[in-house]
């Protein structure tokens, strides 16, 4: 098999990437020949020839001949799975005779011709590109980078290429070798997947050649160092050299702030990235279910988490009494994981449900986590007027969950209904669509989010599903004053302000009962908009394991939070005279409970409100049902008199009648007393 011959290793959902280096490198290299190592199984629906479409060769990792694939495979993350392949995959290709064989990774896209780069035959066995080739000299930039290096691996093995000689084949082998034993994200243990190893590559082999050339493997680790021109012609330059290939790595994530971090204003850097942004969002492939990865969960749709795998992967006899770790029929691993581990189950994801009463910010709260990507590609009811923003609100969660209102003999703004479980729908086709809809939501999620303030009175019917889920749910509640609130719904939906305030407080009476004892933390609404993503994120880590929004820090923004915070003076009145619910004080409870939660005086006087407010409920239901009554009855009334007008019409109306019969009569008589008799004219 003469000439170069060019791998990727990809899933399906990076099919897209993949498809860009394809078509980049093909245009600078229709010579060589570039396969795919499919490290996924194809998605049923999907056409074969259409998501290979734009490759040579197609290998699938299944078919590469490593032992105990099923149960080897289940000890990897799909990062690790990819780069854990590669050095068998290279081996191989090499034992198929292809003379030259490149590895580049599939977010990466070719600008120009790579032959100087791989140079000729005799210019060694092993090409590897360091990270960086020439050192920073400050302390922040060294500690990004440097000690990224030294932490992660000196070499980046986005490329590698590799000469079909004894020592090519050599090196092959033994990176197979290494990799099917621990390729690994595990840098505390001096491991880091794929590339770690190959700091040892110039120690271990000969005819190693570093490459040195700016213009090869840029990227945002290197980007402080390495200056790019776009020139009138439209050729790429970087520190003078031409731009052989752009590593894009982490697009729309710590890609995107690195790049922001060192490109220092240089707007070709900016070009490039948006570019490839556009390159891969083109619809130009088949359609690949979101966060595809066959080896991603188990066939019963639970996603494996990473704690799973690694309690998997360390524990050898697992893999000897479960050879096909994802398989759930029969004895199977993940029942010994309910069985013997149920907590672990829980660590996958984490879900965090956003309550609060309407116009209280929650579409604030909830589109810090949407703007940042999470559940990305959902859909969300649009924007308008009443929030300009977004609501960041679940279509079909809003649609269940007044469906369930409405079962109950309400809605939203109903202050005396069912509970919603009590509802025949709750444990009907609802029920079904709620499962339904949660499955989706969380399918290969880390991270998630809900919101709807209709949540707050529909709590009890979602809770049970949500807490079956295999993620860790936190529920974050917005606390915002009521007299801001029902000033908000006088102008939306022209609410009263005794009703909005009575709604007020019992969507947070209600959400705070339902999650009492469950993982929850409470945001005071001045206090967000005041701390912005400060405040924020600290209420959001409040609830996760260190570490656990890495992907989410990175990327913060000082996005301004858009509220009324303007608060009419002598507006925050209690019970008083009037013998009103004191909204005042059960704000004042709710917003000790953002430092305070679970004491139990404080829980106390919170009962002690619930009680009031209901008592307060019935008292409000029946001064309703009163000026209900005394509506229809004034009604009544209005028909009564305008039936007795339309009565007295119609007689006077009959008189008139009556009247007009007895003159039309009168008339007739006259003629035909004055009429001649008909013998007379005879005559």
């Amino acid at each position: 098999m003469t000439g170069v011959h060019c791998f990727t290793s990809f899933t399906y959902s990076y099919l897209s990437r993949a498809r860009v280096l394809a078509q980049t490198l093909r245009r600078v290299h229709p010579d060589w020949t570039m396969w795919a190592l499919i490290v996924d199984e194809l998605p049923d629906g999907v056409s074969a020839t259409e998501a290979h479409a734009g490759f040579d060769k197609v290998v699938f990792a299944r078919d590469l001949g490593i032992p105990h694939f099923d149960s080897w495979i289940f000890g990897h993350d799909v990062v690790e799975a990819c780069t854990a392949v590669k050095g068998r995959m290279l081996a191989e290709m090499l034992r198929l005779g292809c003379e030259t064989v490149v590895y580049l990774d599939p977010d990466i896209a070719v600008f120009s011709s790579l032959d100087e780069t791989l140079g000729r035959p005799d210019d060694g066995a092993i090409l590897l590109t360091p990270h960086q080739i020439d050192p920073n000299d400050t302390l922040p930039v060294i500690a990004d980078n440097e000690l990224g290096s030294l932490k992660y691996g000196t070499y980046n093995l986005g490329f590698i290429a590799v000469r079909n000689v004894a020592e090519g084949r050599r090196f092959a082998d033994w990176w197979a070798d290494m990799l099917h034993l621990a390729c690994y994200d595990d840098p505390d243990n001096g491991i880091f997947t794929d590339q770690k190893w190959c700091d040892l590559v110039p120690a271990f082999f000969d005819g190693v050649r570093i490459l040195r050339d700016p213009g090869c493997n840029v990227a945002s680790w290197n980007l402080s160092r390495r200056q790019i021109e776009i020139g009138h012609d439209g050729g790429i330059l970087v520190n003078g050299s031409p731009l052989k290939f752009y590593h894009f790595t982490k697009i729309n994530s710590v890609g995107d702030v690195m790049t922001e971090r060192y490109a220092d204003g240089n707007i070709h850097v900016h070009e490039l990235w948006h570019w490839y942004k556009r390159a891969i969002a083109a619809p130009a492939g088949p359609n690949i279910p979101r966060d595809w990865w066959a080896y991603g969960r188990f066939d019963n749709g639970v996603p494996v988490s990473r704690e799973v795998r690694l309690l998997f992967r360390n524990d050898p006899s697992l893999a000897t009494a479960f050879p096909t770790p994802l398989r759930t029929k029969g004895s199977c691993f993940f029942d010994w994981l309910a069985r013997e581990r149920p907590e672990i189950l829980k660590t996958g994801a984490v879900g965090f449900v956003v309550l609060g009463m309407h116009r209280s910010g929650t579409s604030a709260l909830a589109g810090w986590f949407g703007k940042r990507g999470v559940c990305q590609g959902d859909r969300f009811i649009g924007a308008d007027d009443g929030n300009p923003d977004g609501y960041w609100e679940h279509e079909e969660f809003v649609t269940i969950n007044e469906q369930l209102l409405a079962a109950a003999g309400g809605s939203w703004d109903t202050i005396d209904m069912a509970a919603p479980e009590n509802s025949q729908a709750a444990d009907g086709s609802l029920s079904k669509r709620a499962q339904a809809f949660l499955s989706d939501l969380g399918r290969d999620r880390r991270l998630w989010f809900l919101k709807d303030p209709r949540l707050c009175r529909t709590l009890s019917f979602w809770i049970p599903r949500l807490e079956a889920l295999p993620a860790r749910i936190s529920y974050l509640h917005v606390v915002r004053d009521p007299w801001s609130v029902a000033r908000s719904l006088a102008r939306r939906d022209g609410l009263s302000a005794e009703h909005s305030q009575l709604l007020w407080a019992l969507h947070n009476l209600e959400a705070e009962q339902q999650t009492r004892g469950r993982p929850r933390v409470w945001l005071e609404f001045d206090t967000m908009v005041a701390g912005g993503d400060e405040a924020v994120l600290a209420t959001i880590q409040a609830q996760l394991p260190d570490g656990e929004l890495d992907d989410l820090t990175v990327d913060l923004e000082q996005d301004a939070i858009h509220a009324d915070r303007v608060r009419s003076a002598g507006s925050r009145s209690g019970v008083g005279d009037d013998g009103l619910f004191d909204v005042g004080h059960l704000h004042g409870l709710l917003t000790a409970l953002c430092e305070d939660d679970g004491r139990k005086s404080l829980m106390a006087e919170i009962d002690g409100c619930r009680e009031r407010l209901f008592r307060q409920i019935r008292t409000y239901r029946t001064l309703l049902l009163d000026q209900e009554r005394e509506a229809l009855r004034a009604r009544a009334e209005r028909l009564t008199a305008k039936s007795q007008e339309r009565l007295d019409m119609w007689r006077q109306t009959d008189e008139q009648l009556r009247a007009m019969t007895e003159q039309r009569d009168r008339v007739l008589r006259l003629l035909q007393e004055r009429a001649p008799h008909p013998l007379s004219r005879s005559r």
